[in-house]
């Protein structure tokens, strides 16, 4: 439930992943204001990422379907005020999350059933700037719709303009990734045309093609 990046000087540019235990809450939505009103005691310390099912049947009974709350708290560099990213990749169960008792950001909307839920697909960045040395980050997770739910990719946290640098890199690999597969698409494509008995060809033009549209809609 604590991670320690004391250890970067004010000066690093650094980018981390939260990965470790968290605490873990199952069938609970709990908000910051439920950590005012005394100790409560999470149901076990869960790795982070993993998918629900990785976690003993005794707490989770049923990790293909349900909701929880994660926490972690971040121990930051003494005096950091430096601007940080926050960076959530996308993965399939809805989720929202707060950092020090503020609302940060959300990937659909979680619920406690399949009514209130509302899934979602994307990737979720942003900016903050720490007003002490510990950050309180809660995320409550919920999933009715995929096959698997959980916390099951890791979260990156570092100075603002680090994080910022890496995910434009992501996306300019990716963009060059897409671009390259719809060139291939495009060359078999022609060759089909010149030989429109190949069959072959065509399967080619019709995978690639749908290699290089996949990306824009699961990002």
């Amino acid at each position: 439930g604590l991670i320690d990046l004391s250890g970067f000087s004010e000066n690093d540019q650094f980018s981390v992943k939260l990965n470790g235990e968290w605490e873990f809450y199952w069938n609970k939505m709990l908000r910051p204001v439920d950590f005012t009103k005394g100790e409560i005691k999470p149901d076990l310390y869960g790795n982070v990422p993993a998918y629900w099912t990785d976690y003993p049947e005794d707490v989770v009974k049923d990790g293909r379907t349900g909701y929880a709350t994660y926490r972690l708290r971040a121990i930051l560099p003494a005096g950091f005020r430096k601007p940080l990213g926050v960076d959530l990749p996308v993965f399939d169960s809805s989720y929202d999350i707060y950092i020090n008792g503020e609302y940060r950001g959300w990937n659909g909307i979680p619920g406690k059933s399949a009514e209130e839920t509302k899934p979602e697909y994307r990737r979720v960045f942003f900016r903050m700037e720490p007003l002490s040395d510990t950050l309180d980050i809660i995320i409550n997770v919920s999933n009715y719709s995929h096959r698997r739910g959980g916390f099951w990719l890791p979260m990156k946290i570092g100075t603002f303009s680090h994080v910022q640098k890496q995910l434009a890199n992501s996306w300019a690999i990716q963009w060059s990734t897409i671009s390259l597969l719809i060139g291939f698409s495009l060359f078999f494509f022609l060759f089909f045309l010149l030989n429109p008995r190949e069959k072959v060809i065509a399967y080619f033009c019709v995978a690639t093609s749908g290699l290089a549209i996949r990306p824009l809609f699961t990002t």
